[in-house]
């Protein structure tokens, strides 16, 4: 499937990457890393409002968008790295790094293999599977042949239903959310199976091995928890009651959003983000 591209391929050991960069040169750099399933799309919003006044950096993560396929190379340290290579590319050498969902495990993964994040912003994404409610659909399209074909003949409403049911708050209209209506459909197909496993697969080895409340106080850099109370995949309380333990850690959450509050509540998330990140410059 070949996508629609708005930015440049970087050339990296797991293939080109898709990167948007807007905003003025020499400004801050604000680094935003969509979750699984997702795109650089899915902040066209909130970058609107920051390119203004920061250098404002969209990574299409490995095997989504229109960056490369890499087979199983879709662990949080192998986007990790592949963002790294593009910081090397673009000459970034300081940048507020924000993720949403997987993404946000992916900015901790960047933290820890780079000096050059100076603060994190996660949104949407608990410390480990404690909190979080998986999708019985999910286990059973983790499945090889079963999985691969339930996911590339799944009709599109049916699609759009699982965003429906875990991606945003109860009643929110997506398809106004994107200029293109059919973004979401576009993205998750962009998706192979082996991505849309190994990811999955990876993302909560990661954890496992050591959850994201642990890595952060490792790291001590300051860090923003964003969260939308009306998220359906994880358990905002519990997962907040975990990073409110972590030195240096501001937590916001956004009464009238879900699991994605740079797609519900753009405006809001681009105030915290860009308050936060001046406060590095």
């Amino acid at each position: 499937m070949i996508r629609r591209r708005i930015g440049t391929l970087v050339h990296t050991a797991y293939g080109e990457i898709h990167v948007r960069v807007d905003g003025p040169e020499h400004a801050p750099a604000v680094v935003l890393l969509h979750g699984f399933g997702g795109s650089m799309h899915w902040w066209d919003r909130v970058t609107v409002q920051l390119a203004d006044r920061f250098r404002v950096i969209r990574v299409d993560l490995i095997g989504h968008g229109s960056s490369a396929q890499a087979a199983a190379a879709c662990r949080p340290d192998d986007h990790a790295r592949a963002v790294v290579e593009v910081f090397d590319h673009l000459g970034v050498n300081r940048a507020t790094v924000v993720g949403h969902s997987m993404g946000a495990t992916v900015a901790i993964a960047v933290a820890e293999a780079s000096n050059s994040v100076s603060r994190l912003v996660l949104i949407g994404e608990g410390p480990d599977a404690s909190t979080f409610s998986l999708p019985k659909v999910t286990k059973v399209l983790r499945v090889p042949v079963l999985g691969h074909a339930l996911r590339r003949f799944a009709p599109a409403p049916i699609v759009r239903l699982g965003y429906t049911t875990k991606a945003f708050a109860a009643g929110f209209r997506f398809e106004t959310a994107f200029d293109d209506p059919d973004q979401l459909l576009e993205d998750d197909r962009a998706v192979a199976f082996a991505t849309f496993r190994h990811c999955q697969l990876g993302k909560e080895a990661y954890a496992r091995a050591r959850p994201l409340d642990e890595r952060l106080r490792d790291l001590a850099l300051p860090v923003l928890v964003i969260f939308g109370a009306q998220d359906r995949m994880w358990n905002p309380r519990a997962s907040i009651a975990r990073y409110r333990d972590v030195p240096g850690t501001r937590i916001e959450v956004i009464d009238q959003a879900g699991h994605s509050p740079q797609i519900e509540t753009p405006q809001e998330v681009a105030h915290l983000i860009g308050e936060y990140a001046i406060a590095d410059t």
